[in-house]
């Protein structure tokens, strides 16, 4: 899906909040008309017409929007919109940096010295992290996705899970680490060895801890970029792994 055309991509973005609309509130549209505002006139002819194209991923993602209506019994109404005024896109366009995955071998490293692990606090299906034996971990997610063990780590309640791993986006790190203290559980997380309001915080509730990349060190991480190929990235100063605990 990451290396198909952006056409193909907001249809599958719009398939996917279908299908949660379909699975967690089917009450709500039944029988009702949805109104979809798309800057994608492709999509928009697409679905108007039940699924034709010349593109056969678009087509069967217009054909699946179909039966997604005839199974929650509602009608799409789509209305074009022009990019520049399409208030969602600032969500689509913030910088991928942010969102760096570990390689295979990287989160293999980790799990031999603190694992096992049960949980991905911040991950998505196609990112989340797996065990030795190439099962996924529970994970929560930052939007919607069906296999997500729920939506935004900040309004879950963490005391009940156990054997948690974190790889936090470098801004929402001191948030993270707030909620943590707040929820009094353990975490294992991937970190800068940097000074940063949240250092005195982690470091006073760190029980282990060892270097996982020196500065600009590759084959460690991966972003994905913006065409859909994942690539390295290299970070300016040293990444470590540190245990903390809060309970």
């Amino acid at each position: 899906m990451l290396q198909q055309d952006i056409q193909v991509k907001e249809g599958e973005a719009l398939r996917s909040t279908l299908a949660m609309i379909v699975r967690e509130m089917p009450s709500l549209v039944r029988g009702k008309t949805l109104v979809c505002k798309i800057d994608n006139q492709v999509l928009k002819a697409v679905l108007e017409r039940k699924g034709t194209s010349h593109n056969l991923a678009l087509n069967d993602i217009g054909k699946s929007i179909y039966w997604l209506m005839e199974k929650g019994q509602f009608f799409l109404s789509c209305e074009y919109v022009k990019s520049e005024l399409n208030i969602s896109d600032v969500y689509t366009r913030e910088s991928p940096g942010l969102e760096a995955s570990l390689t295979p071998f990287a989160f293999a490293t980790i799990w031999d010295y603190f694992g096992p692990f049960q949980w991905d606090l911040m991950a998505t299906s196609a990112n989340v992290n797996k065990d030795p034996q190439g099962n996924s971990l529970l994970f929560f997610s930052r939007f919607y996705d069906e296999n997500s063990q729920g939506i935004d780590v900040f309004k879950q309640q963490l005391h009940m899970t156990r054997e948690l791993f974190c790889f936090p986006p470098i801004p929402i790190i001191g948030k993270l680490v707030k909620h943590l203290e707040a929820q009094k559980v353990s975490c294992v997380l991937v970190l800068p060895k940097m000074w940063a309001p949240w250092r005195n915080l982690v470091d006073s509730h760190t029980l282990a801890s060892f270097v996982l990349a020196q500065p600009y060190a590759s084959s460690i991480f991966t972003v994905t970029h913006p065409t859909g190929k994942t690539i390295q990235k290299k970070y300016p100063h040293a990444m470590e792994v540190v245990f903390v605990s809060f309970e």
